[in-house]
């Protein structure tokens, strides 16, 4: 054996060398993936001809030296091909073909935010809302890097844009060139975890057939079926993930606002306040007696006490459904009738407590239309109830509740922040809200939030150019009225009975697709005539062509690793450690440091699927599936900041002004990667933070 390595061992080093060597040489990854694939295994099939690469193997008691491609390298080569078409095949029309086209999806939508200047207003408008406060134009940086993360996804295409329109203004105002590179290349990884992020739904491409696979091996061993271990089937969808990580990646953002504060109280010259507009425009502060924590409580607090209550609702079980024995059971509460009601109720106190002179008696009647609605999905309306039911308990505390929002709506709108931010934010919470909220799939929601992004970017044009948005609008409301009609009608045109409650569903539906495709089509037209469509089709297929060109790639050079051994000997090297939780803790390790050299996409199609069986074969009652992978996605977000290799600090550097030095952005960015750390360690010590969420919401 050369240097006292086995022919499996050697075959790896050099599938290593050849990887990171084609990556290091500047080609598009794509090409060096697949480059390395081609060379890696040639020069193994050239060293195993030779007889140099072998294995040492004990056959009826005599050692034998077992060649690593044993019936030869002809055989090996036709079998990694002919694998290699099959799974290329299945990816692109097999069973993870719906997943997979959220990809395209999500990145058209994230690049028509980017393209229609939202992102500049949302910055702007931010920084006039918390500038004033010490620390404060870090703290808008942070609220638009997260907005920014859960509209692209695209972590580089969020970096770049933040440091190219909010690096130069907070190095203007004063602020320090440390803390500005740090809390703008920190945010711009939100996109890695906040959903929709791509790293989500490319994960869970992956992870759900790789948890499967683990909990197919350990039930095996055990000598029983899946469904007789878990007591359910062993699946792990793209949505319960999404779920699974808005908690943490809202946490994290948390963390990078207040680190904000605590540096600007400590270091007053290095993130001095800033008065961007006018001091109490909206005469808010004068009205709460100049109280400004009085402004956040009226503002805020009814949002915390509605989702207190709702939290609370949840963890006793009087929300959604469960099965027991084959047979659904229904909580007095719906789901999605009491985050609706949430939403509904803060926009409602939010109108009261930023106009508070206004005429309140609409807000009045719209809050008590969300208390009947409350007493009526409790009291009367049960859990497997019809469309029509629900309608005909409904219809009185939903015109109670129309009226309410006709009036509150107009009034939030008079103020430029929410005017500014109302947009993406609307577009996001209904891309969220229809995945959170059970109503339809991650890649429906991405058609959603892909048409709602040229919908937003086509009524920026129009407003910009004076003209009306009505079209617009109205395409946005029934876009609005069909997502309420999927949630609670059956909408199968093909079923050989319809009730008749149904059929009107279905008519209403109709009518307001037809709306929504026309106001669609005419938001296409605007930004064709205005140039920009076709930017933002070029750079969409741009990236989903790389991402998928990639997957292409990885599955080459995977399959190459398997032809010598090599998957297997990795596998058996993991399944060495007795303790499930040690063997994540060194895949958490190697994955950190594979991130300074590897995009997360390269990681997630050539190394989860080699140690995914390994680590997804635990219990899932003491490591929930769900759980590993977000600690997966966060890792790898701390690894795209960690000097000096950080992806993230490389987009930063592209772009940032001559006077910012690259031991700046070092300097800046070890605070926050201390914060990921804590983050982490959270994370690891208390899983339910990431499984709380997916346990309350309905399941999609």
């Amino acid at each position: 054996m050369l240097f006292g390595l086995t022919g499996v061992e050697i075959s790896l080093i050099i599938v290593a060398v050849t990887l990171f060597g084609g990556i290091l040489t500047g080609y598009p990854v794509a090409y060096a993936i697949s480059g390395s694939a081609f060379i890696s295994f040639f020069l193994i099939a050239f060293l195993n001809e030779y007889g140099l690469l072998y294995v040492l193997e004990d056959q009826r008691g005599e050692i034998v030296k077992v060649p690593v491609f044993e019936q030869g390298w002809e055989k090996a080569l036709l079998s990694t091909v002919s694998t290699w078409s099959q799974g290329v095949f299945s990816r692109a029309f097999g069973g993870n073909v719906e997943t997979l086209l959220a990809v395209p999806l999500f990145v058209l939508m994230g690049i028509a935010l980017e393209r229609s200047n939202i992102a500049e207003d949302l910055l702007t408008t931010m920084a006039k809302l918390f500038g004033g406060l010490p620390g404060g134009l870090a703290i808008a940086v942070v609220l638009v890097g997260t907005l920014l993360a859960a509209s692209t996804g695209v972590v580089g295409a969020t970096v770049v844009t933040m440091g190219l329109i909010a690096l130069p203004t907070m190095l203007k105002h004063g602020y320090s060139k440390s803390l500005s590179t740090g809390i703008i290349a920190t945010s711009g990884t939100l996109g890695q975890i906040i959903p929709p992020s791509i790293v989500i739904v490319l994960l869970g491409s992956i992870v759900g057939d790789m948890y499967a696979i683990g909990q197919e091996s350990r039930a095996k061993e055990l000598g029983i079926t899946v469904l007789e271990m878990l007591g359910e089937p062993a699946v792990l969808s793209t949505g319960t993930l999404f779920k699974a990580a808005f908690i943490p990646g809202i946490f994290l953002a948390f963390l990078y606002a207040a680190y904000a504060l605590i540096f600007a109280f400590f270091n007053p010259d290095e993130a001095p306040p800033v008065k961007l507009g006018k001091p109490d425009e909206y005469g808010l502060i004068s009205y709460y007696n100049n109280n400004p924590w009085l402004v956040l409580a009226g503002m805020f607090g009814p949002l915390f006490g509605f989702v207190a209550i709702w939290i609370m609702l949840g963890a006793f079980g009087m929300i959604g459904s469960s099965v027991v024995d084959g047979v659904t059971v229904y909580a007095p509460l719906s789901g999605g009738v009491i985050s609706v009601l949430v939403l509904v109720a803060f926009l409602l106190t939010f109108a009261w407590a930023l106009r508070p002179s206004y005429w309140r008696a609409p807000l009045h009647v719209g809050l008590a239309g969300v208390m009947l609605v409350f007493i009526a999905d409790w009291f009367f309306v049960p859990g497997e109830a019809s469309g029509g039911l629900k309608t005909l308990y409904y219809i009185l505390p939903g015109v109670m509740i129309t009226y309410g929002l006709k009036h509150a709506v107009p009034r939030l709108l008079e103020v430029e922040a929410i005017r500014v931010v109302s947009p993406p934010v609307i577009l996001i919470v209904a891309v969220l809200g229809s995945i959170l909220g059970g109503v339809t799939n991650p890649t429906a929601a991405a058609s959603l939030g892909a048409a709602g992004a040229i919908m937003l970017a086509a009524n920026r044009k129009l407003k910009d150019q004076g003209k009306s948005t009505r079209f617009v609008i109205w395409a946005g409301l029934a876009v609005i009225v069909l997502l309420l009609l999927r949630g609670n009608f059956d909408l199968r045109m093909g079923l050989e009975e319809i009730d008749f409650d149904n059929k009107v569903a279905i008519a209403v539906a109709l009518i307001a697709y037809h709306i929504g495709l026309f106001g669609l089509v005419y938001s296409c037209w605007v930004l064709i005539r205005q140039k920009i469509m076709g930017g933002i089709i070029n750079e969409s297929t741009k990236v989903t062509s790389m991402v998928f060109v990639i997957l292409i790639a990885s599955l080459f050079l995977s399959l190459v690793l398997r032809s010598f051994g090599g998957e297997e000997y990795i596998q058996e090297f993991l399944h060495s450690f007795d303790d499930p939780r040690t063997l994540l803790i060194v895949v958490m390790i190697v994955l950190f440091f594979l991130g300074f050299v590897l995009d997360f996409i390269e990681i997630i199609f050539i190394v989860i699927p080699i140690v995914g069986p390994v680590i997804y074969a635990a219990d899932p009652t003491l490591m929930p599936p769900a759980w590993i992978t977000i600690l997966i996605a966060v890792n790898l977000q701390t690894s795209f900041i960690t000097p000096p290799f950080g992806f993230a600090l490389f987009y930063l550097r592209g772009v940032a002004p001559k006077e910012v030095t690259t031991m700046d952005i070092y300097k800046g960015v070890f605070p926050f990667v201390i914060i990921q750390v804590i983050g982490l360690v959270l994370l690891w010590n208390f899983p339910i933070i990431t499984t709380f969420l997916p346990t309350l919401l309905p399941a999609n």
